[in-house]
């Protein structure tokens, strides 16, 4: 016996009781190394059976000896029989057990995975204490305008002060509203960009996150006179400090202060919408330090809060208690009365996987498609094998084995065979989902919630015993039925057009069944097609970008940051190879830039809010580096300082909507609520719009200004030719001017990638699924045909004899298997509609009725019908005549 065959072996024997397993564990070891060294030269499929069969009969016997004398011994006699003849069968078929094993495997393998994802991501509950009774708060702002999971700090004291429903609430916010760059000097290493968040002192006990050293944020921290405090995230920790425990209590230098550890996070990951952008699950964390008595207007929405409600409070409840507050807001505060402002709350679960949910479901159902072919497949193979066996089931019938006696070890067969698989199926599993989790998107939430546990391995159970129905019955039900003494006499032949039938049905099923998943493959990559065509509003070929952390004591004011993005273009800018360089606040396709309120009219002056836009700062050569059109206008130059009159760049999305009709250029934006000084400033150009968040829809109008006041800096150079810069020399011009700066290099190219990323996962999966079906379709095809071909082979011999062309019997064969494909393909197009409309968010450019695929999808499942028609037709009209007449 093996190593790993030993500790299978010893793993399943743990399932007897112990008494059972203390009186015969030395026959029980006997036997398996006498029954398994029998098979010392035997392939692994027949040391499998083997050691099945073992393992079968010591169960069996554990429970017929717990069983009351004279109950159920002929059961449990003839149960154990039936096992060991079913595992003796299949050894004598190695090849027939291996393709089935493989297919059950396949289907169970594939359906594991994907129910290990959906379970992780949709199922599983946020690991949070009491992660149901956790919402986050939505504020909406007039009709059509923002809403996002923001409300202002003064709201948020409101909150807590008149909710009834709400045991606390907690907020959060990062970026400049914390006051924060987050570089990192000092001991530890080289300087380091770190993400900074900052939250209440009640934001880690709400989400029963204790530190793993140190202490929670106190109340007292939280006032603006406070020393600085931080807590260090376990990542950070581990990286930065090798794990010490005695980091508490000591001083870091951030951002040119040094800040004192009071606490260590646990492994922790902050789970949140991708709409509370100003939030990141950050490495360090910060208390926010808000003056109730010196609280921003109450239209500066910048922190997320999250509330725990009451124990038994429903969320409709906890809604009907933020909407009467809201009420009193507008009431109160008439910036929310403009607004029309509105609270909804969200469960922080459902906020959290909603941009996900649908594609999953989608993937499930596809994936639970393939598991349904897999079976249809493996039943073509059993009904295959069946009439093959008419003969013994016959013998066996005539000499007394009742229907009942026979379809019992026909399902004994069928269950060794899905056990089996079902054990192939969870290896492969584990395969597979380390292959999904590698090409998952980045912005998938919950990975790290993604693993097989309990629940995963009962679903693979579950899966099984199900496919294992589905596989045997119809087979088991038509073999035994055909063992009867007519059958016998009529040499196992006479009683197989039931069977045919049978597995008409099953192939019809396969195929329409195929074409719901070709279709759904065929829409995602006619997106994919056309998503490639579109033009973002920007060029990211030949572009490399570096990002840079401007640490605030250095670069406080915006004159500092202003020279240093102008020293650090003239550097670059130097480098041989080097057509273009410019700057931004925040890259394309990197989140949300900052939210622009503006107004162009009266009525949008008071809703101010109701029109957002995503507001970035440039130098003046950003565009060209980006290869952005100018529209109208001119781009910035050196005529547009901070210290001149305010001037802007619009894109012609925002254009459009503020002055239809009209030219932009020198027309006047408020980009700044009315009272406050200069609240207008002069549209100076108009860009093509640029696609900075989604690739695939424009989501806002965008407004551009000088760059000066952001806390980072990302440098957009474009190279001349193939002649780019390398990634040393880019970092050894920015550390020439400041060799504390924490950059990164990266190929806008990336960025793209990793935006479509979703989409790309989502394609690929339902694509090797529809590949796997049309692989058992063909497959499945071309064994019913075979088969059909070999019960008449009598009659294609008698028709050759007589003179008929070969080419009119094969033309015939294959008519009759591609008019049960028409059909079938008829009974799938319903199926491929409803799951086209299932995916229609995914879908770019193309409709779910998309003619071109709709064709496309059966054209590829009639050629390999073709093919599986015409090859078992094509071989058997070159048999000898003679030969097909002395056939049975």
């Amino acid at each position: 016996m093996t190593a790993w065959e030993r500790r299978l072996y010893r793993a399943a024997l743990r399932l007897l009781p112990a008494d059972y397993r203390a009186a015969h564990e030395a026959e029980i070891d006997r036997l398996g190394t006498e029954y398994l060294e029998s098979f010392r030269h035997a392939g692994a499929m027949r040391r499998a059976l083997a050691l099945a069969a073992l393992i079968g009969d010591a169960l069996v016997g554990a429970v017929r000896t717990r069983t009351p004398a004279g109950i159920g011994r002929g059961m449990w006699r003839d149960g154990r029989q039936d096992f060991r003849q079913a595992c003796r069968v299949l050894r004598r078929s190695p090849a027939f057990t291996f393709t089935t094993v493989l297919t059950i495997a396949m289907g169970v393998g594939a359906t594991t995975a994907m129910f290990t994802v959906v379970h992780g991501v949709l199922l599983r509950p946020l690991p949070y204490a009491d992660a149901d009774r956790l919402a986050n708060i939505w504020v909406d702002l007039g009709v059509g305008s923002q809403s996002l999971p923001a409300s202002s700090a003064g709201d948020f004291f409101d909150y807590r002060a008149r909710s009834r429903t709400f045991e606390d609430f907690a907020a959060a916010t990062g970026g400049v509203m914390i006051g924060a760059s987050g570089v990192l000097t000092g001991t530890g290493g080289e300087p380091e960009h770190v993400d900074v968040s900052g939250v209440s002192a009640n934001f880690f006990p709400l989400l029963g996150v204790t530190p793993a050293f140190g202490r929670q944020f106190t109340a007292d921290e939280e006032r603006p006179s406070s020393p600085p405090v931080v807590i260090l995230s376990h990542g950070l920790w581990q990286r930065r400090y090798g794990a010490d425990p005695a980091i508490v209590g000591r001083f870091i230098d951030m951002d040119g202060t040094r800040q004192l550890v009071v606490g260590v996070l646990p492994p922790f990951s902050l789970l949140l919408p991708a709409e509370a952008f100003l939030v990141k699950d950050a490495d360090v964390w910060k208390p926010l330090q808000l003056d109730p008595a010196r609280l921003p207007p109450r239209n500066q929405t910048s922190y997320t809060v999250i509330g725990r409600t009451r124990p038994g409070v429903t969320m409709a409840q906890a809604q009907e208690d933020m909407t009467r507050i809201a009420r009193t807001l507008r009431d109160e505060h008439p910036v929310h009365a403009a607004s029309n402002m509105r609270i909804r709350v969200v469960p922080l679960h459902d906020d959290i996987v909603k941009a996900v949910r649908v594609p999953l479901r989608v993937l499930a159902l596809a994936v639970g498609l393939l598991l349904a072919i897999a079976c249809a497949n493996v039943a073509h193979l059993l009904l295959a094998r069946g009439g093959g066996r008419v003969r013994e089931m016959a013998v066996r019938s005539a000499l007394g084995a009742s229907g009942w006696r026979l379809a019992r070890q026909l399902a004994a067969e069928n269950i060794v065979l899905a056990a089996i698989g079902g054990a192939a199926g969870l290896a492969m599993a584990h395969l597979a989902l380390r292959v999904v989790l590698s090409l998952a998107p980045a912005t998938l939430p919950r990975q790290a919630s993604i693993t097989m546990d309990v629940p995963v391995f009962l679903f693979a159970a579950m899966a099984t015993l199900i496919a294992g129905l589905l596989f045997g019955v119809i087979p088991t039900i038509a073999s035994a039925r055909m063992a009867s003494g007519l059958t016998l006499m009529r040499t196992g032949r006479g009683s197989t057009h039931a069977q045919g039938r049978v597995r008409r049905i099953l192939i019809a099923g396969e195929v329409a069944l195929s074409l719901v998943l070709l279709v759904g493959a065929g829409l995602l990559l006619r997106s994919m097609v056309l998503l490639q065509q579109v033009r973002p509003g920007f060029d990211v070929e030949r572009v490399t970008t570096v990002a840079v952390s401007l640490p605030r004591p250095i670069y406080r004011d915006a004159r500092a940051r202003a020279e240093l993005a102008q020293r650090v273009e003239a550097a670059i800018a130097r480098l041989p190879g080097v057509e273009a360089v410019g700057g931004i606040s925040q890259l394309p396709l990197t989140g949300s830039g900052s939210l622009s309120p503006y107004a162009y009219d009266e009525q949008t002056a008071a809703l101010w809010e109701s029109a957002t836009a995503d507001g970035r700062q440039v130098t003046p050569g950003y565009f060209r580096a980006m290869g952005t059109r100018l529209l109208a206008g001119r781009f910035f130059d050196e005529r547009d300082s901070r210290d001149g009159p305010r001037v802007i760049i619009v894109d012609e999305q925002l254009a459009a909507r503020a002055w239809p009709g009209r030219s932009a250029i020198g027309q006047r934006l408020q980009t700044r609520p009315t009272g406050d000084p200069d609240p207008f400033a002069e549209v100076i150009g108009v860009v093509e719009h640029m696609r900075v968040l989604d690739v695939r829809r424009p989501v806002r109008g965008q407004i551009y200004g000088p760059f000066g006041r952001a806390a980072s800096l990302s440098i957009v150079v474009r190279a001349r030719g193939d002649a780019a810069p390398s990634e040393a020399a880019l970092r050894q011009a920015m550390h020439s001017l400041d060799p504390t700066l924490p950059i990164t290099v990266r190929p806008m190219r990336a960025y793209l990638a990793d935006n479509l990323a979703p989409m790309r996962f989502g394609f690929l999966l339902m694509t090797v699924f529809a590949i796997l079906a049309a692989l058992l379709v063909g497959v499945g095809i071309y064994g019913v045909m075979a088969y059909a071909v070999g019960q008449r082979m009598k009659e294609i011999g008698i028709r050759m004899a007589l003179g008929e062309e070969p080419s009119r019997i094969r033309n015939r064969v294959v008519r009759e298997g591609m008019r049960l494909v028409a059909i079938s393909l008829v009974l799938g197009l319903p199926g491929a509609f409803v799951l086209a409309r299932a995916q229609s968010g995914l879908l770019f450019g193309v409709r779910p009725s998309d003619p071109v695929t709709f064709l496309v999808a059966p054209g590829i499942l009639v050629a390999i019908a073709f093919l599986g028609c015409y090859l078992p037709a094509r071989r058997a009209t070159r048999v000898d005549p003679l030969l097909a007449l002395r056939r049975d």
